[in-house]
């Protein structure tokens, strides 16, 4: 897919109501999110050299930073470290809001790295995609090297993953040609799991290309909605500036809401920005069709 999210800092994350109505005020691209979760332990530096101050796991992650859930307070602007459990790789962070809790004991907190060149998280965010060509965004494994990257697919590629749940692309790490697929069951070298929701896994299915701009199918996707909650959709139609999608719920035009397309229960997926540009409902149904574009 084309947009990506913001880091879900309080000053730019939208609101439930107004926020979905309106464009956020700037561009979000560079901080797409991963829905993942990776096992982290929370440090301070403190007279003593170095504070404990809680462990947890990231909820989602991108390439400047993620949000976390942790057993401890943090306080907004305090500079910590994150170091993963089970990799030897930490980095320095600053907490940059304090979000809902997700549960008894647990915290939620958006962090930013100081040094986002240190690929905290081993997930390759590419820069200088081929947004005009690209029609799908996912992350996916090379099966020969293990290598984790935000992937950019276009028409051809799409219908090839949508019907395979694979394709063939260019690793810079193999130095060729090598198959991609998506990480089920492995997150990077400590195999740390991806959330799962309880849905039904969407399984193989018949995406056919009709014409050079668009791309008919019937895949799944999920979106998250601050009202609604999480709710899987029937993705009807993808081309690289939007999609079409059928829903039960009531989605007001030019409202803004996270989707994540092709979307499974069984690895992780990634969450982009699309707003809300007509809908139409059939006569003979209570499902309705909405059309949305990318936001980028």
């Amino acid at each position: 897919m084309l947009s990506a999210f913001n880091n879900k800092s309080q000053e730019s994350t939208p609101k439930a109501d107004a926020g979905l109505s309106s464009a956020p005020n700037k561009n979000l691209r560079r901080s797409e999110r991963v829905f993942v979760t990776l096992r982290i332990r929370v440090s301070a530096p403190s007279e003593r050299g170095e504070e404990f101050l809680g462990e947890g796991h990231t909820v989602d992650v991108s390439h400047d930073g993620a949000a976390i859930a942790v057993d401890r307070d943090l306080s907004i602007g305090q500079v910590v470290k994150i170091r993963r459990v089970g990799v030897d790789k930490e980095a320095p962070a600053r907490v940059v809001g304090h979000y809902k809790d997700s549960g008894p004991g647990t915290r939620v907190y958006g962090i930013v790295l100081d040094d986002n060149k240190s690929n905290l998280w081993d997930i390759v965010f590419p820069a200088g995609a081929d947004l005009e060509k690209a029609v799908l965004r996912a992350l996916l494994r090379c099966v020969a090297c293990g290598r984790l990257e935000v992937c950019y697919l276009n028409e051809f590629e799409s219908d090839l993953f949508l019907n395979h749940h694979s394709v063939a692309r260019l690793c810079t790490q193999c130095n060729g040609w090598t198959t991609w697929t998506r990480p089920y069951g492995i997150v990077g070298p400590d195999s740390g799991g991806a959330e799962k929701p309880e849905v039904p896994d969407p399984g193989p299915r018949n995406a056919t290309p009709r014409s050079r701009e668009r791309l008919h199918s019937e895949t799944v996707g999920c979106i998250r909605h601050p009202a609604f909650g999480n709710e899987v959709v029937l993705v009807s139609a993808l081309a690289s500036d939007g999609l079409s999608f059928l829903s039960v719920n009531q989605y007001p035009e030019g409202a803004y809401v996270e989707m994540a397309i092709p979307y499974t229960s069984k690895a992780p997926n990634i969450f982009s920005l699309v707003r809300i540009v007509g809908a139409r409902k059939p006569k003979d149904g209570n499902l309705t069709e909405y059309r949305a574009t990318y936001f980028v």
